[in-house]
Protein backbone atom coordinates (compact mmCIF):
# COMPACT_ATOMS: atom_id res chain seq x y z
CA UNK A 1 0.00 0.00 0.00
CA UNK A 2 1.54 3.28 -1.05
CA UNK A 3 -0.21 6.23 1.13
CA UNK A 4 0.21 9.72 0.01
CA UNK A 5 -2.03 13.29 1.28
CA UNK A 6 -4.59 12.69 -1.27
CA UNK A 7 -5.43 8.73 -0.75
CA UNK A 8 -3.54 5.28 -1.10
CA UNK A 9 -2.90 3.27 -3.74
CA UNK A 10 -2.48 -0.86 -3.49
CA UNK A 11 0.83 -2.07 -5.44
CA UNK A 12 -0.13 -5.42 -6.79
CA UNK A 13 2.44 -7.19 -9.83
CA UNK A 14 4.30 -4.81 -12.30
CA UNK A 15 3.51 -1.75 -10.34
CA UNK A 16 4.93 -3.00 -6.92
CA UNK A 17 8.25 -4.65 -8.72
CA UNK A 18 8.68 -0.28 -10.48
CA UNK A 19 7.93 1.29 -6.83
CA UNK A 20 10.34 -1.03 -5.07
CA UNK A 21 13.05 0.25 -7.27
CA UNK A 22 12.82 3.55 -6.81
CA UNK A 23 15.49 3.88 -4.30
CA UNK A 24 16.46 7.34 -5.28
CA UNK A 25 19.57 5.81 -7.18
CA UNK A 26 18.04 3.88 -9.95
CA UNK A 27 17.58 6.20 -12.77
CA UNK A 28 14.28 5.33 -14.64
CA UNK A 29 15.94 3.15 -17.70
CA UNK A 30 17.96 1.33 -15.02
CA UNK A 31 14.31 0.21 -13.13
CA UNK A 32 13.17 -0.54 -17.07
CA UNK A 33 16.58 -2.68 -17.41
CA UNK A 34 15.23 -4.45 -14.48
CA UNK A 35 12.12 -5.06 -15.84
CA UNK A 36 12.80 -6.67 -18.92
CA UNK A 37 15.09 -8.87 -17.50
CA UNK A 38 12.34 -10.09 -15.01
CA UNK A 39 9.65 -10.32 -17.98
CA UNK A 40 11.72 -11.28 -20.71
CA UNK A 41 9.20 -13.27 -22.66
CA UNK A 42 7.24 -9.78 -23.18
CA UNK A 43 7.96 -7.03 -25.70
CA UNK A 44 11.20 -5.15 -24.50
CA UNK A 45 9.41 -1.79 -25.89
CA UNK A 46 6.05 -2.02 -24.10
CA UNK A 47 8.14 -2.48 -20.75
CA UNK A 48 9.52 0.57 -20.89
CA UNK A 49 6.29 2.43 -22.10
CA UNK A 50 4.35 0.73 -19.21
CA UNK A 51 7.27 1.72 -16.46
CA UNK A 52 6.85 5.56 -17.52
CA UNK A 53 3.47 5.98 -17.92
CA UNK A 54 3.12 4.62 -14.51
CA UNK A 55 5.63 6.67 -12.97
CA UNK A 56 4.33 9.78 -14.94
CA UNK A 57 1.14 9.26 -13.24
CA UNK A 58 2.64 8.69 -9.98
CA UNK A 59 4.57 12.29 -10.27
CA UNK A 60 1.63 13.79 -11.52
CA UNK A 61 -0.48 12.55 -8.41
CA UNK A 62 2.94 14.21 -6.35
CA UNK A 63 3.46 10.42 -5.17
CA UNK A 64 6.48 10.18 -6.71
CA UNK A 65 9.23 12.98 -7.56
CA UNK A 66 12.19 12.90 -10.17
Amino acid sequence: MLLFPEGAIRLRGTGREIVERCDGERTIEQIVADLQQIYSAGDPARIAEDVRNFLGQLHQKRVIDF
